[in-house]
């Protein structure tokens, strides 16, 4: 019989949250699979939720749970995997300019932030505490990638909604918790990634309700993550070169390649009608 306790946690925002994540990734993984293209994807966004999944679901290995979250914590660690093995059997589609986040100006920062400020004192509980700080960035990739390309996807555009709009839901599930439980309930640690996950994806969405109106040009925070994109791809670059006489591989530090205008997508943002058929079709193409 359920408890009120059950009753609690096991809110209708936290399903709607986990089943509109496992939505949007089962619709990124379907359209890149059937057309064997991985463009406006980020590879690097793939990287990163898959340090993530990895490091926080690494109690399923250690304690008993109940099938549902056996289930997702799995299936998103193989879709995530998936995912990253059609970057290689299709790199001819990937575009690596416009994939240009440094992604270890985010791994090493929130790595020595999750070092410090870890609650517990054994590894499983760090390695908990990384992905935490992580997620709220695993995204930036896929933004900054939407924001460079002069044509974007229509499923590149339903994924990152879906993925990214998760997140607003399950803060809904920590309010109502907050609501019924009161002082007795805080994730002080969840709650400040997720408004920055919040923060960003609602700038996003903000860019994206631009975008047909060439007149308001780009969004604040949007302007601001290619600026330090570019900022950051400048600096690994003199870095790298004097250090190690090269870039790192894999474009993690960033593109060495030159980027283009950061106004590009309000310029050239024009959804291809034969991608929009596609996707109606997809013949071509503890918490979490």
């Amino acid at each position: 019989m359920m408890t009120m306790g059950d009753t609690v946690s096991w809110n209708v925002y936290r399903y709607a949250a986990d089943y509109l994540h496992f939505g949007g990734m089962i619709l990124g993984l379907v359209c890149v699979w059937s057309s064997k293209n991985v463009q406006c994807f980020s590879r690097k966004t793939q990287v990163l939720y898959q340090i993530v999944y990895v490091t926080r679901y690494l109690d399923v290995l250690t304690e008993s749970q109940v099938m549902y979250l056996i289930f997702f914590k799995f299936t998103f660690n193989f879709i995530t995997a998936a995912m990253l093995v059609a970057f290689t059997l299709y790199p001819t589609t990937y575009d690596v300019a416009s994939d240009s986040c440094n992604i270890v100006a985010v791994l090493v920062p929130t790595a020595v932030a999750a070092f410090l400020m870890s609650e517990g004192s054994g590894l499983q509980e760090e390695l908990w505490t990384w992905s935490e700080f992580l997620e709220p960035f695993a995204l930036v990739p896929q933004y900054i990638m939407c924001y460079r390309v002069k044509s974007i996807r229509p499923v590149t555009i339903l994924y990152t909604l879906a993925v990214g709009g998760y997140r607003v839901l399950y803060v809904c599930n920590w309010i109502y918790k907050r609501f019924k439980w009161h002082s007795a309930y805080h994730d002080y640690t969840s709650w400040i990634g997720g408004s920055v996950e919040c923060l960003l994806f609602a700038d996003f969405v903000l860019r994206i309700a631009k975008r047909t109106d060439s007149s308001l040009g780009v969004s604040f925070l949007g302007e601001a993550l290619l600026k330090m994109d570019e900022g950051a791809n400048k600096i690994s670059e003199q870095v790298e070169m004097k250090t190690i006489g090269r870039r790192l591989p894999y474009g993690l530090s960033g593109s060495a390649q030159k980027q283009g205008d950061e106004n590009a997508w309000n310029e050239g943002d024009k959804l291809m009608d034969e991608e929009g058929c596609k996707l109606m079709t997809l013949s071509n193409d503890d918490e979490f």
